[in-house]
């Protein structure tokens, strides 16, 4: 039985080592040249068809307006259903200073028209958009997910070839998990980065700045006038109690330097 198990575990270790080299030899040769099966575009001149772009404006509205206008935008999002439009954030602030913000992920058409719906519902004060190119981790997973893929036949083979050893079957079994953890664990990244690619995010900032009320900045130091009066006070408190003890300091500094002055003065007039 022993000498089984050490010819499986020699099996299981050539076949570890071929794929290792295989895998060398083919990142040596994709180095020069893409895989076929994950090409980045039709020229390599042109932009990666692996393009992650995110979208953020912000929108400038009348401040009575930026509740409604807030669930304006959820209820586009919602009705957008079809472009598999999804809220990923959702914020309200109805505090002294009312403002919201919002995160979509949607189809890029679903983004625009999010985009259109939105912007009319007040002014476009700045819009930007950002791009990331996954080519890069894309590709790469799908090399992991192939390499992965084709050990975990090697070890399925080597397990029905261990399968009257008890010791070479629990070691090979314990590999084949380890293997379909990481195999699972490279599909859901790979499928996060598709997914990504896509669809598109969409940031949206609402505020009232440019179209607030005359009155507001007025009320807003009015109401403040009470808050800042007290800490005015309060720094002056503590500037007295700061300065209190130099000021004693200083005074006797003043008496000691006027009275060596007099002496020196009088001892001179006497000579």
């Amino acid at each position: 039985r022993y000498a089984f198990a050490e010819k499986y575990m020699r099996l299981l270790i050539i076949a570890v080592l071929t794929t290792l080299a295989m895998v060398g030899c083919a990142s040596k040769e994709e180095s020069g040249t893409a895989s076929p099966s994950v090409s980045v575009s039709d020229s390599t001149d042109g932009p990666s068809q692996y393009m992650a772009y995110e979208h953020s404006i912000r929108l400038d509205v009348e401040e009575a307006k930026i509740a409604s206008v807030h669930e304006a935008a959820e209820a586009a999002c919602r009705a957008a259903a079809a472009e598999q439009c999804v809220i990923l954030m959702s914020q309200l602030d109805t505090g002294r200073d009312v403002s919201a913000a919002l995160k979509f992920r949607a189809t890029p058409s679903g983004i625009r028209d999010l985009i259109a719906a939105i912007g009319s519902q007040g002014d476009i004060i700045s819009q930007s958009v950002t791009g990331e190119d996954l080519a890069t981790p894309i590709e790469d997973s799908a090399k992991k997910l192939a390499m992965l893929t084709d050990y975990q036949s090697k070890l399925e083979a080597l397990e029905e070839r261990a399968s009257s050893d008890i010791d070479a079957l629990i070691k090979v079994n314990k590999e084949l998990a380890s293997v379909q953890s990481d195999i699972e664990a490279m599909t859901g990244h790979r499928a996060h980065l598709i997914e990504r690619v896509e669809t598109e995010l969409l940031n949206v900032f609402i505020s009232s700045t440019y179209n607030r009320s005359f009155w507001k900045p007025i009320a807003t130091a009015t109401s403040d006038f009470g808050h800042n009066l007290s800490e005015g006070i309060e720094s002056a408190i503590y500037g007295v109690a700061f300065l209190l003890p130099w000021s004693l300091i200083l005074l006797v500094f003043g008496w000691a330097a006027r009275k060596l002055w007099l002496r020196t003065k009088k001892r001179n007039a006497n000579a």
